[in-house]
């Protein structure tokens, strides 16, 4: 049985993927809860990493020793370093590190797996934009710092997880493939520091800043609207990738 193993940083982009699937079982290693789908011939294992690309690695690292998978999938939500629309799909070619004491060669994404999900994307009418991704390990909330990154490095997309996996599924000498959908865009501002919720005891640090701005309440909501159409479509990601499986099987 052929399977491919989707990291997915939350809990809300693991329901995404999971929602495309009629039935899902759960399966333990190494104490992480993966679920796992299976279509036609083909198992997806949905493998909740954390955000970051240290929980992202860890998380490879620990899974990869254990299971055997025919290609590493990066997955989830994104922001959109070109011009796009809140839930387009981005598809990377190769992935860069960016800042921290990780900085690294671009690990590359593989073309045949590439060309795989694009034909399941056309097939299904979702619009793709294609090309190098940017990981960085915190956070960008300023719109600035997006458009200096897009700028200077030509990606489409950003993440947090993505040149971690790739790196460690080149190691391994595991295909390698980033699949997300846009979140926020590069000319938006974020509402509050989120890097605030990632630290030990965060959470209070970031209820206190909403209360102290709160304005930042409106643009929380509207930013919980964009995710909520990123998971949709992220839904929609998988249910044609898992319909094209059914219909060709995998290359």
């Amino acid at each position: 049985m052929t399977a491919i193993g989707v990291f997915v940083a939350t809990r809300w982009e693991v329901d995404a993927a999971r929602r495309a699937f009629s039935m899902t079982d759960v399966q333990s290693i190494g104490g992480i809860r993966c679920l796992v789908a299976r279509r036609a011939q083909l198992d997806w294992w949905i493998i909740p990493m954390g955000v970051g690309p240290e929980r992202a690695a860890a998380t490879a690292r620990i899974v990869l020793a254990e299971q055997r998978f025919a290609a590493v999938w990066s997955t989830g939500f994104a922001c959109a370093l070109r011009t796009a629309s809140i839930g387009d799909v981005l598809m990377g070619t190769q992935v860069t590190m960016e800042g921290g004491a990780d900085r690294q060669g671009s690990s590359p994404c593989s073309p045949a797996m590439v060309e795989w999900a694009r034909q399941a994307m056309q097939h299904h009418h979702l619009s793709v934009q294609i090309g190098p991704f940017v990981t960085v390990p915190r956070v960008l909330c300023r719109a600035a710092d997006k458009r200096e990154i897009a700028e200077r490095t030509g990606a489409i997309g950003l993440d947090m997880e993505s040149a971690a996996l790739g790196l460690i599924a080149s190691e391994r000498q595991i295909p390698f493939a980033i699949v997300r959908t846009v979140s926020d865009l590069v000319d938006e501002d974020l509402p509050l520091d989120f890097n605030l919720f990632l630290r030990p005891f965060g959470w209070a640090k970031g209820v206190a800043a909403c209360l102290a701005h709160p304005t930042s309440l409106i643009r929380l909501n509207r930013l919980r609207i964009q995710s909520r159409v990123a998971g949709a479509q992220l839904t929609a990601v998988y249910r044609a990738c898992a319909d094209l499986t059914g219909f060709e099987g995998m290359a």
